[in-house]
């Protein structure tokens, strides 16, 4: 996960079994990550070996694959072919290129937080929507008003699909821009899964917010300067939340 989120968007996915985790890049790109791997800096050798694959149907490979995601007994992440399942919010998914089906321990972390924070009637920013993911499931919280913030046009497509597999048409606004430009935030609560250094840009922004804001895509590791920003910045922690080696963070 460290090595994946250090390599940033060069790194199309990430599969893993018991003895290894396999990354894949597009063909041509291979000079550049083993400099980038070789310059990590960690506390035990990373060892790689590259293989050659060929393109494939990966939605079909999705639906082998695929397991739904369930948080505490009470919300669901399911695939689209899947036709219901028994918790009481159920979130249906296509999954494509956008990140973010519920399985990455830092989307699993806001979806709980979003179950706490979310009540009816309130207003939500997302911020680096992606799949669309979390804004599906503050409007199924009951939020009233849902302004999802993306800047990468290929999440539109697979946004708009989501939407329409929870029968959501027109109660959650998809603003395609840059989110650090994003100069709005009279919102109750304001989401946020993205990269620290999003994040960094992103807190001096906040400073005068007063409500309920929830941070994710940082790591253990990531806590310790990002609690300095926030300090800076008068943004007081309210709780703190670990899976794996990610936090999610409510202020």
């Amino acid at each position: 996960d460290i090595i994946q989120c250090l390599l940033g968007k060069d790194c199309l996915g990430m599969e893993k079994t018991n003895t290894m985790s396999k990354l894949y890049f597009n063909d041509g790109k291979k000079n550049k990550i083993e400099t980038q791997l070789n310059n990590i800096n960690l506390s035990i050798p990373i060892k790689w070996k590259w293989e050659k694959k060929y393109n494939e149907d990966w939605h079909l490979t999705w639906q082998k694959n695929f397991k739904p995601v369930i948080i505490n007994n009470k919300l669901a992440v399911i695939p689209y072919w899947q036709k219901n399942s028994k918790e009481n919010i159920v979130i249906k998914i296509k999954p494509g290129m956008a990140f973010g089906t519920g399985h990455h321990e830092t989307t699993w972390l806001m979806l709980q937080q979003i179950m706490v924070n979310v009540k009816p009637n309130m207003s939500v920013l997302d911020l680096g929507t992606g799949s669309g993911i979390l804004s599906i499931a503050a409007f199924k919280m009951g939020a009233k008003i849902v302004d999802s913030i993306e800047n990468d046009k290929d999440c539109l497509n697979n946004f708009n699909e989501n939407l329409k597999l929870n029968n959501i048409e027109s109660n959650i606004q998809y603003h395609e821009q840059n989110l650090i430009n994003w100069d709005q935030f009279d919102y109750d609560i304001i989401l946020a899964n993205i990269n620290k250094h999003v994040i960094k840009k992103l807190i001096p922004k906040l400073k005068h917010n007063k409500n309920t804001i929830i941070l994710s895509g940082l790591l253990e590791t990531d806590y310790i300067s990002i609690n300095k920003l926030f300090n800076k910045y008068n943004l007081k922690i309210k709780n703190k939340f670990t899976k794996g080696e990610w936090i999610c963070i409510t202020l």
